[in-house]
């Protein structure tokens, strides 16, 4: 065996274990959420530190660093194919996301994010949010002081702004700055039709969606149309929890959680829409990839765009509702109620405080205002204690509407808590890829919307895993979306497609 191939084969065999401690972070980390009870996250919370600390000693270990430096030294990599060049670029990822960071600082700030989590689902249901604002202070200032270490480490200049690194853990290669060009384009055409359609006037009927349904029969039409989509349930479940969220541990291992409202008909089919979005990217990544880093879908905003392609693009859609309705139909009980009147219901434009019931129209001023707070968090502009007046402000400001106590506001949501800070731009930068790779995709497949009215999911589905999900994440999210649609990055798409869809929807 030449030396190239016993390197590659030592990194194979390092990736499996690195991939299997992943999974089972990720047990742990669904497990916690869905099935545990409160009392054990002190313990879970070491359990996941422990797990994060075993991998980074493989991750810095001498044959690890040793095997990826001279599988990186040009004269190799240019003999490796697109798959190990892709995992060799995950390696360097990771081994520069903790070089220089201390142990200890890693471990408090893991233990502290897990514990953080489960404190803010007390809160909300307490009222009482002290701790936990001074937990979310302590995250920050830790996440500033690991950033700290890796630019010194790296010797790299500070950044343009204290939230760049942070962004970049999630969207490699993103900014406040390429961030701020694209939402600027968001805003400036998306503001203008909003209020075009609140003084429309046209208001649709959504009395049945609030009518009272069960959760035992709307999680029974939420399996019916998962799986008719593509979300088997024999590799993924459908569990119960505060706050929606994907736990992908492998391909044929796709859990996540979801919240029925017995008053509201269909938002708990719209997140598991999203959220079966997540499950589908993992359940399609290529079996060869799976002991490897790279086999499981790209992190951030090419996952969140399979997550809002079948939720909005999809799940949003008359012709899905043409197929849908009925299901829901016949299994609720309604009566009157047709494929249009859900589809009209489905894409109210009803700006409210809480992100996950927004609609697609005013969906991305929540995006843009956490952008603003996280920004004022990390520069120092803004403290934690202070963030009930910055947030209430700006959700006056954004959506005309206030929140009425911190669990509809700067309190809604898991992310934030569970050290997520520059993450929710892979929300709108996910919405814009979706609506790119849409354009495309009913370029190639023109009977798109007839096979959606048929309920026939599946040469959709095959068309994104066989451009996209069977990937993994071999390419960067900028060479995936090249790869399936010949262009960079655009806001346009979006912006074309809002238009668009809800001029029509309020007779504009």
């Amino acid at each position: 065996m030449d030396k190239l191939a016993e390197y590659t084969r030592r990194l194979l065999e390092i990736s499996a274990r690195l991939k299997k401690y992943g999974e089972m972070g990720s047990i742990a980390q669904y497990d916690m959420t869905a099935t545990a009870p409160a009392g054990a996250a002190a313990r879970r919370g070491k359990l996941l530190a422990f797990i994060r600390s075993e991998s980074r000693r493989i991750l810095l270990s001498p044959q690890t660093l040793e095997t990826v430096d001279f599988l990186s030294e040009p004269e190799n990599l240019s003999r490796l194919d697109d798959r190990l060049k892709g995992e060799l670029r995950l390696y360097r990822r990771r081994i520069d996301g903790v070089t220089g960071v201390p142990e200890t600082l890693l471990t408090e700030l893991s233990a502290l994010t897990g514990t953080t989590e489960q404190m803010w689902i007390h809160c909300k249901h307490s009222g009482e949010y002290g701790e936990l604002k001074k937990n979310l202070a302590r995250i920050i200032s830790l996440q500033k002081e690991a950033a700290a270490c890796r630019q010194q480490a790296r010797g790299l200049a500070a950044p343009a702004h204290p939230l760049d690194p942070i962004i970049d853990g999630t969207d490699a290669g993103m900014t406040v700055e390429k961030l701020t060009i694209l939402f600027d384009e968001i805003r400036r055409r998306t503001v203008p039709l909003l209020r075009e359609v609140a003084a429309s006037g046209h208001r649709p009927d959504v009395s049945f969606v609030s009518a009272g349904c069960p959760e035992a029969v709307q999680r029974r039409i939420a399996w019916q149309l998962l799986e008719k989509v593509g979300y088997s349930s024999r590799y993924g479940i459908m569990g119960s929890g505060e706050h929606p969220c994907t736990y992908g541990v492998n391909r044929w291992d796709v859990r996540f959680t979801n919240h029925f409202y017995e008053n509201n008909l269909l938002q708990g089919t719209i997140s598991a829409m999203h959220e079966g979005g997540h499950g589908m990217y993992e359940m399609n990544v290529d079996e060869s990839l799976i002991d490897m880093l790279a086999g499981s879908g790209s992190h951030g905003a090419m996952h969140e765009s399979s997550s809002r392609f079948w939720e909005n693009i999809v799940g949003r859609s008359l012709p899905f509702w043409e197929f849908a309705a009925p299901v829901f139909i016949r299994e609720a009980g309604l009566d009157g109620v047709t494929p249009e009147m859900f589809w009209r219901a489905v894409n109210q434009v009803n700006p409210g405080p809480v992100r996950i019931y927004a609609d697609e129209l005013s969906y991305n001023l929540h995006i843009m205002m956490r952008f603003e707070l996280e920004k004022q968090l990390f520069d120092g502009s803004l403290t934690v204690e202070d963030l009930d007046e910055a947030w209430n402000a700006l959700s006056q400001e954004y959506l005309g509407v206030l929140p009425e106590k911190p669990a509809e506001g700067w309190a809604q949501d898991m992310h934030w808590p569970a050290g997520m800070f520059g993450y929710f731009q892979s929300y709108t930068l996910g919405n814009l890829y979706s609506a790119q790779i849409a354009a495309r995709l009913r370029r190639e497949l023109p009977e798109f919307d007839q096979l959606l009215r048929e309920g026939n999911f599946a040469p959709v589905r095959q068309w994104l895993a066989e451009h996209w999900y069977r990937h993994g994440q071999i390419y960067t999210d900028g060479q995936l979306l090249k790869m399936m649609t010949g262009e960079e990055l655009q806001a346009g798409y979006l912006c074309d497609y809002l238009d668009g869809k809800f001029r029509e929807l309020y007779r504009l």
